[in-house]
């Protein structure tokens, strides 16, 4: 074999070598949270763990029910305003790219990226207080309900704001990659701006762009940094659905956070057990995003 070959050789080697060093931190972690989640799990039943009340520590066994339903309830309201949001930016940043102001805002963008999200939480809890104490008198008048100053409103608020920026960048990426052609048959088609933007162009980059709603869902759907100034926790089920909006909210998350700093041996077990459910889920999500990317 030439030099050059063993030179090559050695090459592709120390890139699947280096491949594999940055994989492993990743599976370990996954291995651990499932070797040990799996079977605190088994010790109390799959339905049972999912819709039980955590556990205190005087307990023996518990679940991750309100918290489950918590996380469920924010990510679906984190996603509908972070896609209501981050979908149209991402529009405008792809289709007016070469405009001075879609550079400043794609600019603004990727700081958002990289943006600490416990900041974010800040924010939000910041500008819930600034805005609770008008709006709750008109939402009392008319709806007879308040939000508290904690609330599933502004968990999902600041999960939405985190979002924002992955739906922007993905879809905007997605439109970027229309080539010139369909641009100008588009145009010529509709005669109309937001038609074709909106209604034939959307339908070439749909699949890019489910994958980017679906990758910002699995990324807020494992938050925990911005729910602790805004959905703050609750072990309880509410009676009132309107109540996952408007009051303290639990969160696999936080559940996790809360329950790994304990002492007690029960509690450590539904951290790990709430820990295999959120990967699960997240791997769910991120499988189904793919897909839709490649099929």
């Amino acid at each position: 074999m030439s030099r050059r070959a063993l030179v090559d050789k050695a090459g592709q080697a120390l890139v699947v070598a280096l491949a594999v060093l940055g994989a492993l931190p990743v599976v370990l972690v996954i291995v651990d949270i499932y070797a040990k989640g799996i079977p605190a799990i088994a010790r109390i039943g799959l339905v049972e763990f999912l819709t039980g009340l955590p556990p205190t520590p005087l307990d023996e066994a518990g679940g991750i029910g309100p918290a489950l339903v918590g996380t469920l309830v924010m990510a679906v309201m984190g996603a509908a305003m972070g896609i209501a949001v981050g979908f149209p930016l991402g529009v405008y940043l792809g289709a007016y790219r070469h405009e001075r102001l879609a550079a400043v805002s794609q600019s603004f963008i990727n700081v958002l990226v990289e943006y600490p999200t416990i900041a974010v939480g800040l924010f939000v809890y910041a500008a819930m207080s600034l805005a609770l104490p008008a709006v709750n008198p008109v939402l009392r008048a008319l709806l007879g309900v308040e939000v508290s100053q904690f609330s599933g409103l502004a968990g999902a608020t600041a999960l939405a704001i985190v979002m924002v920026p992955y739906v922007a960048i993905f879809t905007a990426s997605a439109y970027a990659s229309v080539g010139r052609e369909l641009w100008e048959a588009a145009h010529a088609i509709t005669g109309d701006e937001a038609k074709a933007l909106f209604v034939v162009l959307r339908k070439a980059a749909w699949r890019a762009i489910l994958a980017s709603f679906l990758i910002g869902t699995a990324k807020i759907m494992g938050e925990t940094a911005p729910l602790l100034f805004t959905a703050l926790g609750n072990d309880y089920y509410y009676a009132s659905p309107h109540e996952y909006v408007t009051g303290p909210v639990g969160a696999v998350p936080l559940l996790i956070y809360y329950m790994a700093q304990t002492n007690y041996e029960v509690q450590n077990e539904v951290a790990y057990g709430a820990a295999a459910v959120l990967i699960t889920l997240v791997l769910a999500v991120f499988v189904l995003a793919r897909a839709a990317s490649r099929r």
